[in-house]
């Protein structure tokens, strides 16, 4: 006997009809749930996909913004500090605007630089030197040269070389060059030189040389030329007789640090200072901070590997190596006695501030008077002398002092304007790149902004400490210049940074906004109507009550019967 039961077609018909309507309500009960139409590929693969990949760049953007955000608050911090080093600058402008009002009883002149000028009556506007009725030259020649040489006394020498190769890219008329692009000329290869020294003309247009170094240390020698040399610019033609000045002394009293080694025999008139092997090199310290080792052997300097040097040949060597090194450059400098057989090193500034300490480096075994490794007996220190008369109620030293503070309060000021990551105002070394912040607009880095950061601790905004004790009204005004340069720059960096903050800002707004789009557009691919979901939601109930109505229907025979069969 069967064990299956018997259902009717009616019956069947009723009961699949409401398996379809369970399965409706389901999915939509799903939707207003999830407010979505599409849920999973199954739903719709296309807008699924679509709106997959719109939310996944959505959180991209998001994560960028986290990025931009930080970046605005950096540039809000450099801002910051600005406004507060500036306020700094005004502070430190009034101190040394109030020193040059004190009364100086200081009596004399500032130093003075070597000046060496073309003879009278050399003038590169015509007068002596064969210009053309305009004032101008001729170098189209082949042969049309003006050759000479440029040396001070530290050993820094330039030839100057004037003819159509130098001036054929710079000039507009190489057959009519003016006093104006020799002068342009000349200072360029000064500057390539070293510029210990720089060039002007004098109002009548002769051609003036004045060192960078004050005082009787700047020596400036014009001379050499050869057969090559053609055309005069005020010092001849062919070979030129040398031509040389030196610098003036301060007068008011003041003395520069000094420091002479012992003598060395070797090093006196014989000559016969053997460096072919072995090492002289020797540590130079300026103050109480700034330290240089200069390397005196044949592997850092070529010239002195020989075994016949000479207090000259050291010095040279010295002076070469100081020159070179940015933060010494132009403040020390080392001078001979080749009879003596003595190496001496002075400061070019003057004043009690000034101090030099000279001692023999670790790796030294030659002594040029400081000793060798380890020998601390030679080792030399020298101290500047004051004024004798200058600011005799030491009310300009007192505001020096407080000028000097106010600089180191403008550096601690730009080291503190940061914000975590990066800061736009402080880097300890000369790199762009070592406080560069990158921001990044989109998924690939492809569309970006750099923001450069600079240096605007006191040193970085080209404002030095009073090391004269504001004695001299020069030196006050030269601090003033220093300031006012600076409060130029840092308001011209305000405005950069300002035009920064306006780009990353619109940056983030369009990122916000595009990250809104995306959002939408991916919403609306998958969002479910949610009045059409209710709606769907009523009929299926509806749906549903009246397949239950009619299964019961479809049973009613069944059930005649079995009352048939109870009779």
């Amino acid at each position: 006997m069967s064990s299956d039961v018997t259902l009717s077609s009616s019956m069947r018909q009723n009961l699949l009809s409401l398996q379809d309507t369970a399965e409706l309500m389901a999915r939509t009960q799903s939707r207003l749930a999830s407010m979505k139409k599409v849920n999973s590929a199954l739903d719709n693969p296309v807008n699924y996909f679509a709106a997959e990949g719109m939310t996944a760049r959505v959180s991209d953007l998001n994560s960028l913004l986290d990025g931009i955000s930080n970046g605005i608050q950096t540039i809000q911090a450099a801002n910051e500090g600005i406004t507060r080093i500036q306020g700094l600058v005004e502070a430190a402008k009034s101190a040394a605007q109030q020193a040059l009002t004190v009364q100086n009883t200081a009596s004399g002149s500032g130093a003075t630089g070597a000046v060496v000028a073309a003879a009278n009556g050399k003038s590169l506007l015509g007068t002596g030197t064969g210009a053309a009725a305009d004032g101008t030259h001729d170098y189209s020649g082949t042969s049309a040269a003006s050759i000479f040489s440029v040396t001070d006394n530290f050993g820094n020498t330039a030839t100057v070389a004037i003819d159509r190769a130098h001036l054929g890219t710079s000039v507009k008329d190489i057959t009519k060059v003016t006093s104006t692009e020799i002068l342009t000329q000349i200072n360029q290869q000064l500057s390539q030189a070293g510029g210990f020294a720089t060039a002007s003309l004098t109002n009548d247009g002769r051609l003036t040389f004045t060192s960078t170094v004050a005082g009787t240390d700047g020596k400036l020698t014009i001379g050499g030329g050869s057969a090559a040399n053609t055309i005069d610019v005020g010092f001849g033609t062919g070979t030129i007789t040398a031509v040389s000045a030196t610098g003036i002394d301060a007068t008011d009293g003041s003395g520069k640090a000094t420091v002479t080694g012992a003598a060395v025999t070797a090093l006196g008139t014989a000559g016969n200072f053997d460096l072919t092997s072995g090492d002289a090199s020797i540590t130079v310290q300026l103050g109480n901070g700034l330290m240089k080792t200069i390397n005196l052997n044949k592997t850092a300097d070529a010239t002195l590997g020989s075994a016949t040097l000479r207090a000259q040949d050291i010095a040279n060597a010295i002076n070469k190596q100081l020159n070179a090194d940015t933060g010494i450059s132009g403040k020390v400098f080392a001078a001979y006695d080749n009879t003596a057989g003595t190496v001496t090193l002075r400061t070019t500034a003057a004043g009690g501030d000034q101090k030099l300490t000279v001692t023999s480096a670790a790796a030294s075994t030659k002594d040029i008077g400081f000793g060798t490794a380890g020998d601390a007996t030679k080792a030399r220190t020298g101290a500047g002398a004051g004024a004798t008369a200058a600011n005799g109620t030491n009310q300009r030293a007192s505001l020096a002092e407080t000028f000097n503070g106010l600089l180191t309060q403008i550096t601690m000021a730009a080291k503190d304007a940061r914000f975590p990551g990066v800061n736009l105002l402080y880097r300890s070394g000369s790199d762009p790149r070592e406080n560069t912040l990158h921001l990044t607009f989109n998924e690939t880095d492809s569309s970006f902004l750099d923001i450069k950061g600079v240096k605007f601790d006191a040193a970085g905004l080209g404002i030095t400490q009073a090391s004269g004790n504001f004695a001299t009204n020069d030196e006050i005004k030269t601090t003033l210049s220093q300031l006012t340069n600076a409060s130029t720059t840092l308001r011209g960096q305000a405005s950069t940074f300002g035009s920064n903050l306006t780009v990353v800002q619109n940056r983030q707004t369009l990122t916000n906004n595009i990250a809104n789009i995306l959002k939408v557009g991916a919403d609306k691919l998958t969002a479910a109507n949610m009045n059409e979901e209710i709606a769907n939601q009523k009929a299926l109930e509806i749906r549903n009550s009246l397949g239950v109505s009619s299964l019961a229907l479809a049973s009613q025979a069944q059930q005649s019967l079995l009352q048939l069969l109870r009779g």
